[in-house]
């Protein structure tokens, strides 16, 4: 099978655009924008694969030639695209790998993948992963940042989610290298964790984070009982959860009271602490201390 870059360019917000302007005003100015894309798509190698409405889907030979269309596309873009007082914004996904093509279409998990970016972005964000972005030319000097890790569907790991800066202005760039290391903005919903001594905040915006033994996990734990994917600490419904994944559990003490939790998750209240396949807390440098 061929390795292509796959990526989905799409018009941020677009319903509001029909909304607020009605089919033909909005339809015009996307197909503006759309052919934009497209224009800037075949000067870096691109292929067009279809049309879906307020989306194209192109392909690209290498990841490169993704990274210098998707920072054109946002440049072209940005500030130059207006439908009444709306300013129009893009955003943009992409993934390299096997692709399956026939028909003039292509097809297979990779595809899957990109269009899971083309998701996460939000207005005027160019969002890959970490396996892509190493297929990028060293020389080639891109501004990036690490947004964590995160699940994706039909993928066992996490996967390390990576941010393309486009803007001229170096000020807004901050280089991250994990996803520990990420500062979160400021939210409604906050959660702390402390691993000896360090200190970790996550919102609801946070990617999920991987505790265990293993050195792919966000939060690494050489706990005697741990697993190498332990568990998973995620927000949904309003509340930050544990899942437990492990082959000993994880055990929970919230108010005095302990908790041993297999193979299910549950939601973490207040403060407490998380140790992994044990219920001795005794070791500070293996337990997590949480504060919501």
């Amino acid at each position: 099978m061929p390795k292509l870059t796959v990526l989905f360019a799409d018009i941020a917000q677009s319903t509001a655009l029909f909304d607020k302007y009605g089919d033909d005003k909005a339809r015009s100015a996307i197909s503006s924008v759309l052919d934009t894309l497209i224009e800037v798509s075949d000067k870096h190698n691109g292929v067009l694969i279809k049309t879906i409405g307020d989306e194209i889907m192109c392909t690209f030979p290498n990841a490169n030639d993704a990274i210098c269309a998707a920072v054109g596309m946002q440049e072209r873009v940005a500030g130059n695209f207006v439908l009444g007082s709306h300013p129009i914004g893009i955003r943009i996904g992409f993934h390299h790998g096997d692709v399956i093509a026939e028909d003039g279409d292509v097809y297979g998990d990779t595809v899957n993948v990109a269009a899971r970016m083309a998701g996460f972005a939000k207005k005027g964000q160019i969002i890959t992963n970490s396996v892509t972005f190493k297929e990028n030319d060293e020389n080639c000097a891109v501004r990036y940042r690490s947004l964590g890790k995160t699940k994706v569907k039909g993928k066992l790991l996490a996967v390390k989610i990576i941010e393309i800066f486009w803007q001229k202005d170096e000020s807004q760039v901050t280089r991250i290298s994990t996803a520990l290391d990420l500062k979160l903005p400021e939210s409604d919903y906050c959660m702390e964790l402390e691993i000896n001594g360090r200190k970790i905040k996550m919102t609801e915006n946070s990617p999920n984070k991987v505790i265990g033994r293993g050195e792919e996990c966000d939060i690494q734990i050489l706990a005697p009982m741990a697993s190498r994917l332990h568990a998973e600490i995620q927000f949904s419904d309003g509340n930050f959860k544990i899942v437990d994944q492990s082959t000993n559990g994880t055990w929970l003490e919230i108010g005095g009271n302990s908790l041993r939790l297999h193979r299910d998750k549950t939601v973490l209240l207040g403060k407490g602490q998380i140790s992994l396949g044990s219920a001795d807390f005794s070791d500070p440098s293996i337990v997590i201390k949480f504060e919501i």
